[in-house]
């Protein structure tokens, strides 16, 4: 409790010199509490003139985010950086969002473009070959700590900071999520979408029952936090 002593002759008060070092060290530390960094990494694009946070997700459709920024002229004072900590109190007040997919598709989505048409891992020959197989693939990811591995493969509770968030859309009603998020940083929702691939009409050709089950396991905890199920 702060101490305090009157001035004779006056209603006012005065603090003490205990009270003046209390005052001082907590001054200090609520500085310092606002510069505190987050507990995990996290790959951020940022704004301070439109004031939002956007935790990117790997291969939940950033090109066409990035693209629709870019075609609303917004500034952006970090544009791409990778893996970094950041003050979550500094952004406080700052409109903080982040899209999530199915996993299930979200991995055949990288399957597809990260080893198929690009060797994205920088596999040798012989295994980009049998990783080709994509029940291959999956026993590669099953290998990988999937709450730090690659960004595209890795768990997408563990790319958006669950604890400062304001909202999440959705790739499977990209559109009108989208449409929210601009509306919430204003600027007009002007979408074209860069990448045409929608959600999987062929994960039945691609997914057995033991597959399902390897990959409702690799990625349990998205699957329960936002609610997926395997998409028919």
């Amino acid at each position: 409790m702060i101490e305090t002593i009157k001035i004779p002759g006056t209603h006012s008060t005065s603090l003490t010199a205990c009270s003046k070092i209390y005052q001082t060290i907590s001054r200090r530390i609520v500085r310092n509490v606002t510069l505190l960094p987050s507990s995990r990494r996290y790959n951020l694009t940022i704004s301070h003139n439109h004031r939002f946070v956007w935790f990117r997700v790997g291969k939940v459709a950033s090109r066409t985010i990035f693209h629709t920024l870019e075609s609303a002229n917004v500034q952006l004072d970090a544009e791409h950086p990778m893996s970094c900590h950041y003050p979550p109190a500094k952004f406080e007040d700052y409109f903080k969002f982040a899209f999530v997919r199915n996993p299930w598709d979200r991995l055949t989505s990288c399957w597809k473009n990260k080893v198929l048409f690009f060797n994205h891992f920088g596999l040798s020959e012989s295994e980009l070959n049998e990783m080709k197989n994509f029940e291959n693939f999956v026993s590669f990811v099953e290998k990988q700590d999937i709450e730090s591995c690659d960004p595209h493969i890795r768990s997408q509770a563990s790319l958006i900071d669950l604890n400062n968030i304001d909202y999440i859309g959705r790739f499977e009603k990209f559109s009108d999520d989208l449409e929210t998020v601009c509306k919430k940083i204003g600027i007009n929702p002007i979408i074209e979408q860069m990448n045409k691939a929608k959600v999987s009409t062929s994960n039945q050709d691609i997914y057995s029952s033991e597959l399902i089950k390897r990959v409702e396991k690799i990625y349990e905890k998205d699957i329960n936090l936002f609610n997926y199920t395997f998409p028919k």
